[in-house]
């Protein structure tokens, strides 16, 4: 008598047209059944019957595909990916470099716009620009979201006003 894997294993080429069938490539689809016949003896020892008459439950195959394909595609997904251009322009800007007696001017005239307005809409506009998200702002004083986003976004408006 056979086991369970070793009959599914008769339907190797099968399973690999099956993943095949949902957009992936041969290396990948090889990958994916292997998984399952992991799977598969990992829930006959959990001491699932999958049997279906004398073969295996092809739709539990099926599923078991379907789902470790679908984990994979939204983990590259998720994967940030960059255009070769984009990296040029990097390697582009990195060459060139920071003016850095441009950027002092900048900061200087940005200071004394910020000394000129009220501490409130400067310390919001300070605290927002250093990397702190306005939500996380509001959840720490309670002030309302709204609100200090409003004073955010106007005092940046002023700024480039300014400037």
């Amino acid at each position: 008598m056979k086991s369970l894997v070793e009959i599914a294993y008769l339907k190797h080429k099968d399973w690999i047209s099956v993943v095949r069938s949902f957009g992936c490539n041969e290396a990948t689809c090889e990958d994916i059944v292997q998984e399952m016949y992991i799977q598969l003896i990992q829930d006959v020892q959990k001491g699932l019957d999958l049997w279906y008459g004398d073969d295996v439950n092809h739709y539990y195959c099926y599923k078991v595909l379907r789902g470790i394909y679908l984990n994979i595609y939204k983990k590259e997904a998720r994967v940030i990916k960059k255009y070769i251009e984009e990296i040029n322009e990097i390697k582009q800007a990195e060459e060139l470099g920071i003016d850095e007696i441009e950027y002092a001017k900048r900061k200087d005239l940005i200071d004394e716009v910020l000394n000129d307005m009220y501490w409130y809409d400067r310390k919001v506009f300070e605290i927002c620009a250093s990397g702190k998200s306005i939500a996380e702002l509001s959840r720490e004083t309670g002030i309302s979201y709204y609100s200090l986003y409003n004073t955010y976004i106007n005092a940046k408006k002023h700024i480039k006003e300014q400037l």
